[in-house]
């Protein structure tokens, strides 16, 4: 149980959900802004951290539990003051009082009544009457209409439960901090010491840096410069020779025909499979955009496909389990690239997924990941 945290940490959870919400900016952008320029101890900003993520992400089950005791909309600093508050109520293990006291505490003067008032409410309900699974497990209805289609319904819910829970860190040998499932991901492409590997979508590095460890050389190109500053930083940071990094458009790459041993394309995606690592995603993806998204997928396995040597080998992985970014993909490619061998994978780890694998988050407490390798 958490003690002695007081009104102080709460304070800076409100302004920093209140600044999250009106100037719709991420909150891992925010959030340390906000705690550096305070002087919590090292036990408070944990505290903040904890509430700060898991309000935003929470943020449809807590509106839905506080809106029910409010004749109306609350202004946006009323909103974010009951937002807190109901989140450590139903979420965290303070006890009810504690939560109670120190949100009323922290809200503004013109506040503290209704959130006191409303607060006392929800504390006295215990068990809620949740609607719907959407609004308990605070995901865009569309989400869990998708999931439930592409994986039925039983899986969707246990996937999105755990991505409600705080991620596992993982940490590679060399120090790099990389999901199981990503550091499985290169387990399977093999590199092999005399290969030559491109990683068509490269940033922010991860994969290339682990590809760097066994491969002679890897190219890592991103359309994104920012982006390529962060892949630049972790090859310095772990002291690599033998990563060339590109500032390409993976549908229109710079590269000659037939160039390389092996082309990863890790592809950008709706990222369903890593909404535990960012606590405000589900709220930014849209259902239009996983159509648009696999669009850009299948553009950029046709580019890849000229620039692998022959008998070479292409990988595509993407964090996500969409049909429509994995099978409905790869049998576009496919059709259109008859020539290109599936190359079966087969990991225990990983649940059989066609001629490729993937992996839940309930699974093995990693990211949600699928991947496709063939010869080509």
């Amino acid at each position: 149980m958490i003690e002695g945290l007081g009104s102080e940490s709460r304070k800076v959870a409100i302004q920093a959900v209140l600044r999250i919400e009106e100037s719709q900016s991420y909150a891992n952008i925010i959030l340390p802004q906000i705690i550096e320029s305070s002087e919590l101890s090292d036990l408070d900003r944990n505290l903040v951290t904890e509430i700060v993520y898991g309000t935003t992400r929470m943020k449809k089950a807590l509106d839905w539990a506080f809106e029910r005791y409010l004749a109306e909309q609350p202004p946006p600093a009323l909103r974010a003051s009951l937002r807190v508050g109901v989140y450590q109520i139903i979420f965290m293990r303070i006890p009810d009082h504690a939560a109670v006291d120190a949100t009323v505490s922290a809200s503004s003067k013109r506040n503290k009544g209704v959130v006191n008032a409303v607060l006392r409410k929800i504390a006295k309900e215990g068990s809620l009457n949740w609607p719907n699974k959407a609004t308990q497990l605070s995901y865009p209805h569309w989400i869990l209409e998708r999931l439930s289609e592409d994986l039925g319904e039983e899986e969707s819910l246990r996937m999105l439960q755990k991505m409600n829970e705080a991620p596992d860190v993982s940490i590679r040998a060399d120090g790099y901090h990389q999901d199981k499932a990503s550091q499985w991901v290169v387990e399977l492409i093999n590199p092999q010491r005399a290969d030559k590997i491109l990683d068509l979508c490269a940033a922010p590095g991860g994969k290339s840096t682990g590809l760097a460890h066994k491969a002679s050389e890897i190219i890592a190109a991103d359309i994104n410069s920012s982006r390529q500053k962060l892949v630049s930083e972790n090859i310095k940071n772990l002291g690599l020779k033998n990563i060339n990094q590109v500032i390409s458009d993976g549908k229109h790459p710079p590269f000659v025909s037939h160039s390389f041993n092996k082309v990863l394309v890790d592809a950008p995606c709706s990222g369903l499979g890593v909404l535990h690592r960012r606590a405000d995603a589900r709220w930014r993806i849209s259902k239009r955009d996983v159509q648009n998204l696999a669009e850009i997928q299948k553009e950029l396995l046709a580019s890849a496909v000229r620039l692998v040597e022959p008998e070479g080998e292409l990988i595509y992985s993407i964090c996500t389990v969409t049909k429509a970014e994995t099978n409905e993909v790869v049998s576009e490619t496919e059709r259109r690239f008859p020539s290109l061998k599936p190359i079966k994978l087969e990991d225990s780890r990983w649940r059989p997924y066609g001629n490729g694998l993937q992996i839940l988050p309930h699974d093995s407490h990693t990211d949600g990941m699928t991947i496709f390798k063939w010869k080509v």
